[in-house]
């Protein structure tokens, strides 16, 4: 009786030690946290193996991470699988839907999301400074070359063609003038002014017909000159020749009749100033969009999420590269709460520890056991 008795205590005793030991060896992973010092001397086992080794942890696990788990040829894999693109077309599509029937204007969506401030000064701007230097680049291409070279050639002939109608514009403008009581008293004052300068003898034949006399008797006179096809013929002539002069100039020396830095910015500045940019900046986004938001949600948005991805397969490794992700979960390892990785790893293996444990203490009963029945028989 006596003899199980011993027997009972020493497996009592080996299962107690068994899993005892394994429960401490489970808590030694972790505990202590920091290095345990008795005076000048450190504490044997002191920090925990996972506290100790905690930067070759953090090594391996971002080494693991990039050469097994997040690997180029994995991720590259999944970009490229149909259904991994379909569904983010889809998604791209919906957001897109999305923005475009939003009552958002251009406007206050820069602002919002953008930070743009004055947007429509900004605009105008950045608009009339890019046609007056696009204006300057053109002009300045173009030195060397005659005009009619420079110019379309439907510009210069369609010039020409309007010269008949310029003439007529002038003549009748100035027949106009002419019949006018200003151009009336423009004439005699320049006749006036005219004979003044002719002697004493003109003089006196002015002040005797009287210069006004003179002007009503040129005045007709000058009508009909300026209604006579001749004098039509000969202005259109002229006209044209010294269109035709002017189109055979060089570029630079017809500028050079010019103010080019002054015209150009007038023309870029009034280009600019008859665009409707506040008209669309104040208009909301679906009513922008109406007549195109089939055509960008069904057509551009998937041949744009086709490229992206393609552009970012292309690029990952890189990408992976420059992103160091075998730092990142070396860092983040490091940073990580000892306490809180202790909860975690216990809770996930929670059951698989108390085996650990029993099994511990089973094996040290057998060993008690084996241990009593050595004895018996000694």
């Amino acid at each position: 009786m006596d003899m199980w008795i011993t027997i009972i205590i020493m497996i009592v005793i080996g299962a107690l030690i068994g899993g005892l030991t394994n429960l401490i060896a489970i808590k030694m992973l972790f505990r202590p946290f920091n290095t345990l010092y008795i005076g000048k001397f450190r504490v044997p086992f002191t920090p925990g193996l996972i506290p100790k080794r905690r930067k070759q942890l953090a090594v391996q696990l971002g080494e693991t991470v990039t050469k097994h788990l997040l690997t180029a040829e994995g991720v590259q894999a999944k970009i490229n699988d149909t259904g991994f693109r379909t569904e983010m077309t889809e998604l791209v599509q919906g957001e897109v839907k999305r923005f475009l029937k939003s009552d958002m204007t251009i406007s206050e969506l820069l602002q919002k999301d953008f930070g743009a401030a004055d947007i429509q000064t900004r605009i105008q701007t950045t608009t009339e400074a890019w046609l007056a230097n696009r204006m300057k680049i053109m002009l300045e291409s173009s030195n060397g070359k005659e005009m009619k070279e420079v110019l379309p050639e439907k510009f210069v002939a369609a010039g020409e063609e309007k010269l008949p109608e310029v003439v007529d514009w002038l003549l009748n403008k100035g027949i106009v003038y002419l019949e006018s009581d200003e151009g009336r008293k423009s004439l005699a004052s320049g006749i006036d002014a005219f004979l003044m300068d002719k002697g004493m003898l003109v003089n006196m034949v002015s002040m005797f017909f009287g210069n006004v006399s003179i002007a009503e008797k040129v005045q007709p006179e000058l009508i009909k000159f300026m209604k006579h096809e001749n004098t039509r013929d000969t202005l259109l002539q002229l006209l044209q020749q010294e269109y035709r002069n002017f189109m055979d100039k060089k570029m630079d020396e017809a500028l050079e009749l010019f103010d080019m830095p002054e015209i150009t910015a007038g023309l870029a500045k009034e280009i600019t100033a008859r665009l409707p940019i506040e008209e669309y900046l104040n208009t909301p986004i679906h009513s922008l969009a109406t007549t195109v938001e089939g055509w960008i949600v069904n057509d551009l948005t998937p041949k744009a999420v086709a490229a992206g991805l393609d552009l970012f397969v292309a690029k990952l490794e890189v990408l992976l590269e420059k992103m160091h992700l075998a730092k990142i979960v070396e860092e983040q390892v490091e940073a990580f709460s000892l306490e809180r990785l202790e909860e975690i790893i216990i809770a996930i293996a929670k059951s698989e520890l108390k085996m650990i444990t029993w099994l511990g203490a089973l094996l040290g009963g057998l060993i008690g056991l084996f241990q009593g029945i050595l004895v018996l028989f000694l």
